[in-house]
Order: C-alpha cells, then structure tokens, then sequence
C-alpha cells in the first residue's frame, strides 16, 4: 500500500476535484464542525484541510506522502507517521475528527467500521467528525451510459471519470469493494483510444494518464453507498447526518458524513 501512495504523491498536483476537496468542500468542514477554535486530527495530510483547526495533528502511514503534499509543520499543526485506526490521541481528548475519501481508502466493511470505533475513541464527550465520502450510487450507472456522457463532454473532470468508472464495477455487500487495478482496465475496455477522449473533453494527456498509477497497484478501494456508510457510523454514534459538499462534478456523490456524540 505505501508504493500506492507514493506514486499518488508523485502525480498529486495533476489531481483535481472530486479526488481533492475544492474551496466549498473545505468551507463546508469548517461550517458544520466549528473547526475554528478546535483540536483537529486529520486523517491523511490533505493539504487542503491543513489550514482548519486551531491546533491539528494529521496522520498518514507514509512518510512519502507527508514529505510531498504536506505543507509543512507549524507551531499548530504537525503530520506524523501513525495508523488510523490506532490514532495518538487517546482519552477522548480531540474536539474534531476530518478526513477526505478516507472511508473509500479503506478496501473492507470491517476496516471502516473498526475507523468510526476508533474515531469514538478519540472525541470528547461533544466531540464531531466529518468526512467526506466517495459514495457510489444505490443504482449504478451502466457502464455504456457513462462512457457516451464523457465522450459527449458531460463528466466535468477526469477524475471524475475515473471514480464514475469504479462505481460501475464495485463488488457485492457489506464490502463494495474494488482493486484499483480493476478500475485501470475498466478505463482501458471503455475509452481505447486516449488521444479521442482527449480531443472529445478537452483533458490534457498527462492528466489521463494518471490512471496508470492504479495499473499495478495491490491496493483495495471502497465506494459503499451513503446509507451504507450511515448504519456503518450509526453503531457508533448517536448523531449522524449528511450535509452537502458543493456543486462540483460529482458533489452529489461526495457529501460530508457528520458524526456527534459517540456512544459510551
């Protein structure tokens, strides 16, 4: 998994929205949180999220991807190396829990379920979390359909694409699970020739190209329903809602999981 992500690393700045959060999802955190004068731990080192928070710690397992997309340590914020589901912080001490695609990261059920546990574990007692989904639709999109609404100019991002790509082919319940490989061939069988899809989206090639990262990866990804994911955290906590994230391609896809009051 850490050579996954160090080759993510090395490709993040040709990443855009919705794999990154844009300026109205970041709002949205902030909005619905109360981030402004909270204790944060970030899952992962999304830069974007780095500037939440009055004082934040954010976790990643790869030392690769805090050397290149963290924008560095202050005297209020520092990335470490750790486990997410292992988090530093203990003794319900964390006013706010955020992390970005996180949940789609984890490749099984029973990893995000053992997340929102050891997100409970952290929070205080009026504690809150908010992650942002990659949430696969309850009736898939056919995969023919997909492939003529980006030729025809209708998918406003390629990585748009892609995620559209992988929620046609994710495996059965309880995990929706698919091999980042999966997704690689998936996009070679619907758009064969690069230099069409290109010329058809305006999508500059380097751009496409990013889907070779996923060609020999082992990793797993997850893209479970939004009421999936709900009974999943509602094991865990008492208040879980879903707030919208914005209207960039794919938002309706991405909302915020909102998790309060975590059960004793």
């Amino acid at each position: 998994m850490t050579d996954h992500w160090n080759a993510i690393r090395r490709h993040w700045e040709l990443l855009g929205p919705p794999l990154r959060p844009p300026a109205e999802a970041v709002e949205t955190y902030q909005r619905e949180l109360y981030l402004s004068e909270a204790h944060v731990v970030l899952l992962g080192v999304t830069p974007e999220l780095a500037g939440l928070g009055a004082t934040m710690i954010a976790v990643d397992e790869s030392s690769d991807m805090i050397a290149g997309i963290w924008p560095g340590d202050t005297a209020s914020r520092r990335a470490i190396i750790g486990n997410w589901l292992d988090l530093p912080d203990s003794g319900a001490s964390v006013d706010a829990v955020i992390g970005d695609g996180c949940l789609s990261a984890l490749g099984f059920s029973a990893a995000r379920e053992a997340l929102f546990a050891a997100i409970a574990r952290v929070l205080h007692f009026d504690g809150r979390a908010g992650l942002r989904l990659f949430a696969c639709p309850e009736t898939r999109d056919h995969p023919a359909a997909m492939q003529a609404l980006a030729l025809s100019g209708g998918v406003s991002t390629f990585h748009e694409l892609k995620w559209r790509i992988a929620m046609t082919a994710t495996g059965p319940a309880p995990d929706h699970a698919i091999p980042v490989k999966t997704i690689a061939e998936r996009f070679d069988a619907l758009f064969p020739d690069r230099q069409e899809l290109s010329a058809r989206t305006g999508w500059e090639m380097p751009v496409i190209a990013t889907i070779d990262v996923y060609r020999n990866s082992p990793a797993i990804y997850s893209f479970a329903p939004t009421m999936t994911l709900i009974g999943e955290a509602e094991a865990f906590f008492d208040n879980v809602c879903i707030v919208p994230t914005g209207s960039y391609g794919l938002a309706e896809r991405c909302p915020l999981l909102v998790l309060r009051s975590p059960r004793c």
